[in-house]
């Protein structure tokens, strides 16, 4: 029998983008332009007035870019008089805002570097780069995520090492926190420090490419539609970054569209198996807490799985190179969403939280069969009033955990509990396969028979 893997992956795209029409207006969240975009001639146009003005803005950014003509990247280059500055260091304002800036940096190899291969990995860059050893061209990359990975063929006793790199939006830069390194075999040599930098131009701030595809029903009806006719084990989804900024209603959608695709599949117990979001600190104005909350819902569907990544992402990038440990925690998820048909969490899945007593709340927990820990000196969030408080007196009974309330503090009855609330927790609650429980925000609940 015939076995294979569908790729529809898309970078960047939101979730209306993979509902159809029929959903998305069943949910009242068909825009109202949406009649516009079947109108095949406007489309052309906007693309097209893109497209201008995409290639405008990188002819303006070559142009002006005097590094480039004076030839900055040539090892005889006095940059004697040019601004120092460190890798793995914050930089200032005056080399993070749009246009072109130079970084040069020269180094001795020790000699038994001398005629080997080596690579030079500078982590990600925000925008874009040209990096040359020695005035030879080693690479490029166009586009923020991706590490710079460059082979040199061949290594000599001296060598200068120039980044042209290209920023289009602020903050721009190099990511201060990965690796910045000379590889050669399984040896290396640290390149963060000891760089010459400046300025070759200012550019204005660049409009975000326009992508037809990533408009509601777009993708569900380029990629997903097509597909009907045939028959699948199991989906794997992992999306949510694009919906961060906005997460309410998210868990709706999310589980509207579990249930469309089942239909468009005639499968109605088709396994859907999704991956919530990592921990992450790039976007420090989207709500990466508020959406995984919502990513839950999907739990309500039959059949459902939920792959827990906090500890599995990078903070400082939306694309973190671990995916193995997250390929592994989909095929635990595989292995038990029949097991668990009501909604299978790879971490422990807090279920409810309760005050008993004046200063005690329990919280309940579904371990899926699994023990869990509670590591010690962590603190839970109590939140009320718009205020937060921290919740240090905790201890793990079986699979609770009951936290003490402050004598001084009463609950009020919009209190919540949360746990790893923000968009780059550290997990302090794991269950035995070494697994992290899934974030939380809880609504306290009364125990009618509590002590007064």
């Amino acid at each position: 029998m015939p076995i294979g893997l569908v790729r529809t992956a898309v970078g960047g795209t939101p979730l209306n983008a993979w509902l159809s029409e029929e959903s998305l207006t069943k949910l009242n969240s068909l825009p109202l332009s949406y009649n516009v975009l079947k109108n095949r001639e406007y489309l052309k146009e906007i693309q097209e007035l893109d497209k201008l003005y995409q290639d405008n803005y990188q002819k303006l950014c070559e142009e002006t870019d005097k590094g480039f003509y004076q030839s900055w990247q040539k090892p005889s280059l006095d940059d004697s008089d040019w601004a120092e500055i460190s890798l793995s260091e914050t930089w200032n304002a005056d080399y993070t805002f749009p246009g072109v800036l130079w970084l040069r940096k020269k180094l001795e190899l020790p000699e038994e570097f001398v005629g080997m291969e080596g690579e030079v990995r500078l982590g990600t860059m925000t925008d874009a780069d040209v990096i040359y050893v020695n005035g030879k061209k080693v690479g490029s990359t166009d586009y923020k995520y991706p590490p710079r990975n460059y082979k040199i063929s061949k290594l000599t006793k001296n060598l200068t090492i120039a980044i042209r790199l290209k920023v289009y939006n602020a903050p721009g830069g190099i990511t201060s926190s990965k690796p910045h390194i000379l590889l050669v075999g399984e040896k290396y040599l640290d390149l963060n420090h000891g760089w010459k930098i400046r300025r070759s131009s200012t550019l204005p701030e660049r409009h975000k490419a326009y992508f037809i595809n990533y408009e509601p029903t777009g993708l569900y009806n380029g990629m997903i539609a097509p597909l009907q006719k045939l028959k699948f084990v199991a989906i794997l989804w992992y999306q949510g970054e694009s919906d961060a900024g906005q997460p309410k209603t998210y868990g709706t959608r999310f589980r509207e569209l579990i249930e469309s695709w089942r239909i468009l599949f005639k499968q109605p117990n088709l396994p859907f198996l999704y991956v919530q979001l990592p921990n992450c600190e790039t976007e420090k104005e989207a709500d990466w807490a508020g959406l995984r909350e919502e990513q839950k819902e999907a739990l309500k569907i039959s059949r459902t799985a939920m792959v827990v990544t906090i500890g599995d992402g990078e903070d400082d990038d939306l694309h973190p190179l671990n995916k193995k440990d997250i390929a592994h925690k989909l095929l635990d998820a595989y292995e038990n969403v029949e097991l668990s048909p009501n909604g299978y969490c790879t971490g422990p899945l807090a279920k409810g939280a309760v005050q008993t007593q004046k200063n005690a709340i329990i919280l309940l927990f579904d371990t899926f069969g699994k023990e869990f820990s509670l590591e010690k000196n962590k603190a839970f969030e109590l939140f009320q009033g718009g205020y937060s408080y921290k919740l240090k007196n905790c201890r793990q009974v079986g699979e609770q955990i009951i936290l003490e309330v402050p004598e001084n503090l009463s609950i009020n009855a919009d209190a919540k509990i949360r746990y790893n609330w923000s968009n780059a927790p550290q997990a302090f609650i794991w269950n035995e396969e070494g697994y992290p429980a899934s974030p939380f925000e809880l609504k306290i609940e009364q125990n009618n028979n509590r002590r007064k």
